[in-house]
């Protein structure tokens, strides 16, 4: 299994996705990388009340 981090412009990518509304799961299909990383990254930086991407 490949590891990747997500990078600073894929971070931002989510942030501005978010703003939009978009779901998690289209969300992960746009920065290519699966659902439950995101999920991770929304926990690990905040989802609520605002996701901070450069945290």
């Amino acid at each position: 299994m490949n590891y990747q981090q997500l990078t600073e412009g894929r971070r931002y990518q989510i942030s501005a996705l978010l703003e939009w509304g978009i779901s998690v799961s289209e969300i992960a299909k746009t920065v290519k990388c699966h659902r439950s990383t995101i999920y991770r990254e929304l926990k690990r930086c905040g989802e609520k009340p605002q996701y901070l991407p450069e945290k």
